[in-house]
């Protein structure tokens, strides 16, 4: 566990313990849609008639250096409470952890880390431009799932690499023929007029050094019936 200096060391003899902590509802959220996410935790207690009465929340960098600490908070709110911090910015990424006093007077023991890492919260952190295959479709017969693949070089020494993707329809994304991902039938439906959502995905491990490649397999899905 981390104490103010930034070490760790382990605290699990305490009978309080704090047992899940979410952000927006998620562990560990990768790609929150918000700057200032709300915390959620969840304690568990052999302490018969134990109730909250305040909690510590501290968050640390990549670095694990301390960032920011609220100090202890007098409240008995343990769901969907306000981000203490500042807000984060597009593809920050923090180390949370929140321990909490109940009535008999004594702090649990800290959380185990858990971590958050903000989305793309701007219009403008979008730099790519959709792509699309070179054909146009006709009404006379059905057209295969068009499939799109560019190779690029990595460098030595990623220590991060993410994949920001959505489409106007249904997509699957590869890289090294390795699927991204496990959800299907991304980025799932919504109001094209108004909003296209997007998936964050982490692809460190699936990066070499050298060239590599990203493909993606596309469908029409619910954006074919929106047009019409």
């Amino acid at each position: 566990m981390m104490t103010q200096q930034g070490s760790i060391q382990d605290d699990r003899e305490a009978q309080t313990t704090i047992a899940d902590v979410r952000f927006e509802h998620y562990r560990d959220a990768l790609g929150v849609g918000e700057a200032r996410p709300r915390l959620s935790w969840i304690v568990a207690t052999t302490t018969a008639g134990w109730r909250q009465t305040g909690y510590e929340i501290e968050a640390y960098g990549v670095d694990e250096r301390l960032r920011e600490q609220t100090g202890r908070v007098e409240s008995d709110q343990s769901v969907l409470v306000s981000w203490p911090f500042a807000p984060l910015s597009s593809g920050e990424r923090l180390m949370v952890r929140v321990r909490v006093w109940g009535n008999d007077g004594q702090p649990s023991a800290w959380s185990m880390p858990s971590f958050v890492e903000a989305g793309l919260l701007h219009a403008s952190d979008w730099t790519a431009h959709f792509v699309t295959p070179n054909w146009e479709e006709g009404t006379s017969r059905s057209q295969p799932a068009p499939l799109l693949r560019r190779t690029f070089e990595v460098r030595a020494g990623v220590t991060k690499a993410r994949l920001y993707a959505t489409a106007l329809g249904v997509y699957e994304a590869h890289i090294n023929g390795i699927t991204v991902g496990d959800s299907v039938l991304d980025p799932g439906w919504t109001d094209y007029h108004y909003r296209l959502r997007y998936q964050i995905f982490d692809v460190t491990n699936l990066l070499h050094e050298g060239r590599n490649a990203l493909g993606a397999k596309l469908t029409d899905g619910w954006y074919c019936k929106s047009q019409h």
